[in-house]
C-alpha cells in the first residue's frame, strides 16, 4: 500500500514539474516582447529614441525602462532618467512608437 502511495505521489510532482515548464515556455520575457515590438514596427528602436533625446537633452542616461500597454499605460512609453552637465536628474517619459517627449520632470518635482 505505501508503495503505491509513494509511486502516486512521485508521479504526481512529476506531472506539476512538467506541466510548470510546459507553461513557463509560453509565457514571453519583457525582453522579447520589446524585440518583437521593434520588429512589428509598434516602437521605434532603442537608439532612435535616445538620438531624438539627445539632440533636446544634453546628459547622460542612467536608467532606461519600457513600459508596455499591458501593465496600464496606453500603448508603449520609455522613462528614461538622465543627469546633466549641472548633475541635475531628469526623468523624460518618451512614447515609444513616436519619440514624441511626453513629459519632463526635473531634480524635485
Amino acid at each position: 500500500m505505501r508503495f503505491f502511495l509513494y509511486t502516486t505521489l512521485f508521479f504526481l510532482f512529476i506531472q506539476t514539474l512538467s506541466s510548470q515548464d510546459s507553461f513557463s515556455n509560453f509565457e514571453e520575457s519583457d525582453h522579447e516582447k520589446a524585440i518583437r515590438a521593434v520588429n512589428d514596427g509598434e516602437i521605434l528602436p532603442l537608439n532612435q529614441i535616445l538620438n531624438r533625446v539627445s539632440s533636446e537633452f544634453s546628459g547622460r542616461v542612467i536608467s532606461i525602462n519600457l513600459k508596455d500597454n499591458e501593465k496600464g499605460l496606453f500603448g508603449w512609453v520609455y522613462d528614461i532618467m538622465i543627469i546633466d552637465k549641472n548633475n541635475q536628474v531628469k526623468q523624460l517619459r518618451v512614447d515609444a512608437g513616436t519619440s514624441t517627449i511626453l513629459s519632463v520632470k526635473s531634480g524635485g518635482e
